[in-house]
């Protein structure tokens, strides 16, 4: 990941203050934490790794590095690398960043500058979404073992996110 296109910036600091990079492959995202976020992942990890393992279709994000960095006379940068979990094979045209409430979920951006990298909020979901009935109780099923997982560990500030591919 080193070069002078190795890492995408993908938004502005969000109210955490963390920048968010892509790599060029799209695979890894690399997000800047404070140290308080690093000593909650760590741990957690443990159970984490357990709870990934027995439910392999969770839908968690995958943790593959926590790191610190600290240039000569400058800062220390916290910061974690994490699977991407828009990476697919079909391009994502929709973002979603759902957190199940409604005080400040909305993307105050105009229609028209939406596109595919924008990520919208729940105040923005206006599809319908059709599955079968064994997805939907098998995606229903996991979503609330990673909630008990979550809420086990004490994780209050946690999303749900959504991509979608639009078939033409």
């Amino acid at each position: 990941i080193c070069g002078n296109n190795a890492l995408r910036e993908l938004s502005s600091p969000g109210k955490s203050g963390s920048f968010f990079y892509l790599t060029q492959d799209d695979r890894f995202m690399i997000k800047t934490v404070k140290k308080a976020e690093v000593k909650v992942l760590l741990r957690m990890l443990p159970g984490f790794y357990q709870h990934v393992c027995q439910y392999e279709n969770s839908l968690l994000t995958r943790f593959y590095g926590v790191h610190c960095v600290k240039p000569a006379g400058g800062p220390k940068t916290r910061f974690i690398v994490m699977g991407n979990m828009f990476c697919s094979e079909y391009p994502i045209h929709r973002r979603f960043d759902l957190k199940g409430s409604r005080h400040g979920r909305t993307t105050q951006k105009p229609e028209a500058e939406i596109d595919e990298t924008t990520t919208l909020k729940d105040l923005d979901l206006n599809y319908v979404f059709r599955l079968q009935r064994s997805w939907y109780q098998e995606l229903i099923k996991q979503i609330e073992r990673d909630c008990e997982f979550l809420e086990a560990e004490r994780i209050m500030d946690y999303s749900l996110l959504v991509g979608i591919h639009f078939r033409n």
